[in-house]
């Protein structure tokens, strides 16, 4: 890393700061040990200072304001814990973080304290305090998630408070950077930056800034102050390395038995192929319950979080709805659930027997999404000179579900709106983690080895690809193409809509992504999370899934294309549900006999009409063809999104 200038911002004059120590190690002798003499937290470091704190200067009611506490050089801060202590209740989403971004409602004074923690263990608390000033005029507000580890991608997005959703089109934004290291913006004429936090090898402060002309002639500007931090060291050959990089999180419950363990066996810079933590070190959940169901406190025991509210979702998340406990039982193969809001995509690993979740599926309000990065998934290209394309979605009372709303309509979601999106992917992901370590493994499992160690022979997997494999050779070829980037073949160029008809609609799968199996991979992984997904998502939740042949299409949108083939509810067809019932006996044994029985017949969907038009079935049935409202056309949208970028080759992340 290139050596790069910590900076320290200019600090309200109405900042109050103070800070105390306590001793952090021991001596032989009975007598406590001397309290460490620190200088006064402040705006610099002084010899001898653990931290420093930067405040944005001239806070303003209405607008964001960063509260930033940094590392003096040669230290390196552990724990840290906000807390308000005066003025008008604000909302902290980062209190367990060394950067707080607030928006004051009022004009006045502000008070919090902190108490913190350095790698060392020494134990420090101060007291922070600014004064906002009253708003003038319109406000404009940069919201994102006030720190990043160097390299991470992130983003910051600008409001004006009060404006129109149509009256963002006809005002300009621009972005840039005011002060701290270079960094490169990406496109600064969006109403957000979504970019790649530079190289530092201190805590950092970088300065952005967004200049806002409105349709009338009005102009807007405010800073967001981002902490950039050096990530703790990395192994030589990390775990998660280049495109799949670990950000901050923490032991939602900071006194849990298992904290320890969590920071050091699941989502660490230092984690390498070298160093992974065995089974005695971070057990299965299953092996704390004896295979019983999780209570939620259990669970919630294992969760990392980037910020608290993440926790708090996942655990309302589980008390509302999962009310079979099928999500609790599946996590008793899991040693951990990490939360995070640049975790994507969401996946499970073998290497730590852990399920990382992107917190995009667990926001229920607009303030929550804020915390949230908005850099994309990973997005690939692969396939592109194929002559087809395949789409999914999940529908309820023919309505699309699983979609997000446009961001700037600022909406709010239940917990019961997250299940057609997060019950999806947990139930996807929870059985590849069942697969790897099923129930009846988890009271015999050596604790000398690590997870991938552990596996049993038998799984879901190996008994579909010995018992009932694929038919279709091509797919599984096309699917090398598809989601490994293999060349195409001239053979496999020339496919057209009709040929990938006959190959996928006679065999026993319920999407192309079944066929995602790497060469060099004894067995398909995704076939048995596919099939388990679909049919616990009906069954559970009355929500089935469509699945579509169409021609390839790289521009244009998803709602207008012409569907060549496609099914609804296609895991209820009779020679799929062997296959289904196969998986869930080795990954829910709980499941009652029968279970498969209520399975709906599949619907043909009416090729000739577009993708968009298939979904109103009810419609076509009574002989209408109703086409996709705005609002649907939107959901659409962010569920073509979802399909580009949301599926990680399982090959990636197991072993």
């Amino acid at each position: 890393m290139r050596l790069t200038h910590a900076v320290a911002l200019p600090v309200a004059t109405s900042l109050v700061l103070l800070l105390s120590a306590c001793g952090g190690g021991g001596g032989g002798g009975s007598e406590a040990p001397s309290p460490q003499t620190v200088p006064p937290l402040g705006a610099d470091c002084l010899s001898g200072s653990v931290a420093r704190v930067a405040v944005s200067a001239a806070p303003v009611a209405g607008r964001n304001q960063e509260v930033l506490l940094l590392a003096c050089p040669g230290a390196r801060l552990d724990t840290v814990q906000w807390r308000q202590t005066g003025g008008a209740a604000l909302a902290l989403a980062s209190a367990r973080s060394q950067a707080l971004s607030v928006t004051p409602t009022t004009a006045g004074r502000h008070a919090f304290s902190v108490d913190f923690t350095d790698a060392r263990g020494g134990s420090y608390s101060g007291q922070a305090e600014f004064t906002a000033a009253a708003p003038a005029g319109s406000a404009l507000v940069l919201r994102g998630e006030p720190s990043v580890w160097s390299g991470g991608k992130t983003s910051v997005r600008a409001w004006v408070d009060g404006l129109a959703v149509a009256d963002y089109a006809t005002a300009r934004v621009s972005w840039r950077r005011v002060d701290g290291p270079e960094v490169t913006l990406g496109d600064t004429t969006q109403w957000r930056v979504i970019f790649t936090a530079p190289d530092v090898s201190a805590d950092t402060v970088l300065r952005l800034r967004a200049d806002v002309t409105l349709a009338d002639g009005r102009s807007l500007t405010q800073d967001f102050n981002l902490l950039v931090q050096p990530p703790p060291s990395p192994a030589a050959s990390p775990l998660f390395g280049t495109g799949n990089l670990s950000s901050r999180v923490y032991p939602y419950l900071a006194g849990s038995a298992q904290a320890a363990a969590l920071r050091e066996c699941v989502y660490s810079p230092a984690l390498s192929n070298a160093n992974l933590c065995t089974l005695g070190r971070l057990p299965v959940l299953g092996s704390e319950t004896r295979g019983e169901l999780p209570t939620v406190e259990q669970v919630m025991a294992r969760v990392m979080v980037s910020n608290d509210w993440m926790g708090q979702r996942f655990e309302a998340f589980l008390r509302e709805q999962d009310t079979q406990g099928d999500f609790r039982r599946l996590l008793n193969a899991t040693t951990a659930i990490v939360i995070g809001g640049r975790v994507r995509p969401a996946f499970y690993w073998s290497a730590t027997g852990a399920i990382y979740l992107d917190a995009d599926y667990l926001w229920q309000t607009a303030a929550e999404r804020d915390t949230v990065s908005e850099a994309p998934d990973p997005r690939s290209d692969y396939g592109n000179d194929l002559a087809y394309a395949t789409l999914w979605r999940y529908v309820q009372g023919n309505k699309a579900v699983g979609g997000r709303s446009p961001v700037l309509e600022r909406a709010s979601r239940s917990s019961a709106d997250l299940v057609p999106a997060l019950g999806r992917l947990l139930y996807h992901e929870l059985t590849h983690a069942n697969d790897f370590l099923p129930s009846r493994s988890h009271l015999l499992l050596n604790p000398a080895l690590r997870v991938y160690e552990a596996v049993p022979s038998g799984t879901a997997s190996e008994q579909l690809r010995t018992q009932l494999p694929f038919a279709s050779q091509e797919m599984v070829d096309l699917g090398r193409v598809q989601f490994f980037g293999a060349g195409s073949t001239a053979t496999q160029r020339a496919y057209q809509p009709a040929d990938i008809v006959r190959f996928f609609a006679a065999d026993r799968v319920t999407d192309d992504y079944n066929y995602s199996w790497p060469t060099g991979q004894s067995v398909p992984r995704e076939d048995a999370a596919m099939l388990a997904e679909e049919a616990l998502m009906q069954l559970r939740h009355g929500v089935l899934r469509d699945v579509a042949i169409t021609p390839q299409f790289v521009s244009g949108t998803s709602a207008d294309v012409v569907v060549t083939w496609g099914q609804r509810g296609r895991v209820g067809e009779p020679r799929i549900k062997p296959r289904v019932a196969l998986v869930l006996a080795q990954t829910m044994p709980w499941l009652p006999a029968g279970f498969l029985d209520p399975l709906a017949a599949p619907l043909a969907l009416r090729p000739g009409l577009t993708w968009g038009q298939n979904l109103d079935q009810a419609a076509l049935a009574a002989g209408q063809v109703r086409p996709l409202s705005a609002e649907q056309r939107a959901l659409e949208a962010d569920l073509e999104r979802q399909r580009r970028g949301g599926r990680q080759p399982a090959a990636a992340l197991m072993r």
